[in-house]
């Protein structure tokens, strides 16, 4: 059975945006591989730094460019793990969610071999919505300088306005990683995510936000209860609020597209 029970996607309300996210909780297909993730990033950064740590701690600092050496090291593998386990995680992330919202749970295997298909496309989508989204920010800090150069009034008015612009663009572009794990080409996904998000954007923002503030005061309880716990506590919280977030995304984004804004996008089937 898939996350919704069968019911169309123009039934789902914002109630299933939060339950779903705890229901995914509990699939050990999505669950296992982020578990995995998260295990092996804190494993390559506790490498990487309790020697170093004990190090200092013990007072073996002689060689001052060696401990610099290997500090510079650390954090060099701890981001390079961070960014490529990251970049798993969402990928897997979303597929899985994608599939499971249309049809059956699917398998480790399953959801990572759709991930080999279609990765290409989430990046792309991904790069072209931060591209857009650094650029409207350049923009909006430029404009907001010049008119506080003239009227330091001005200046703060346009600061606020690119917040609100940048609000609105995040909101209408927020489904592209979803629309392209959902087979979109990259380009394709970006143009969907904005024409069929045009008349939902209130429903795009206040649902994020309903249901980040319930799992962010859940994962604070969590995170808190798990951080005590070494080396697997923080990726079973991490695994958990992961969970949380791309099952209210998945629905919020099968709702949207079940009401598509122009001809050109297809209605959405039912889901699962």
């Amino acid at each position: 059975m898939g996350l919704y029970g069968g019911r169309p996607a123009s039934e789902l309300t914002l109630t299933d945006a939060i339950m779903t996210g705890f229901r995914m909780a509990l699939q050990l297909n999505f669950v296992i591989p982020i578990l995995v993730i998260g295990v092996v990033i804190n494993a390559v950064v506790y490498a990487a730094f309790v020697p170093l740590i004990t190090s200092i701690a013990l007072g073996n600092t002689n060689d001052v460019s060696a401990l610099g050496g290997s500090f510079v090291a650390g954090i060099l593998g701890a981001i390079i793990a961070g960014v490529i386990g990251g970049i798993i995680l969402n990928l897997y992330g979303q597929m899985w969610a994608t599939m499971a919202s249309v049809g059956e749970a699917p398998s480790i295997q399953a959801a990572f071999a759709r991930v080999g298909q279609r990765w290409v496309a989430i990046l792309g989508a991904g790069i072209v919505v931060a591209v857009a989204s650094l650029g409207l920010f350049i923009v909006g800090g430029l404009i907001s300088a010049a008119l506080g150069a003239i009227v330091g009034a001005l200046g703060l008015l346009g600061f606020i306005a690119a917040i609100v612009a940048a609000i609105y663009v995040g909101a209408r572009l927020s489904l592209s990683g979803w629309m392209a794990a959902d087979g979109a080409a990259a380009m394709d996904a970006v143009r969907g995510s904005w024409e069929v998000s045009s008349s939902r954007v209130l429903l795009i923002l206040g649902w994020g936000l309903v249901a980040g503030i319930v799992f962010s005061i859940v994962g604070a309880v969590l995170g808190s209860i798990l951080g005590i716990i070494p080396l697997i506590g923080q990726p079973i919280a991490t695994t958990i609020g992961t969970a949380f977030g791309y099952g209210s995304g998945v629905t919020i984004f099968r709702k949207v597209t079940s009401h598509p804004a122009s001809p050109s996008m297809a209605p959405a089937a039912p889901v699962a």
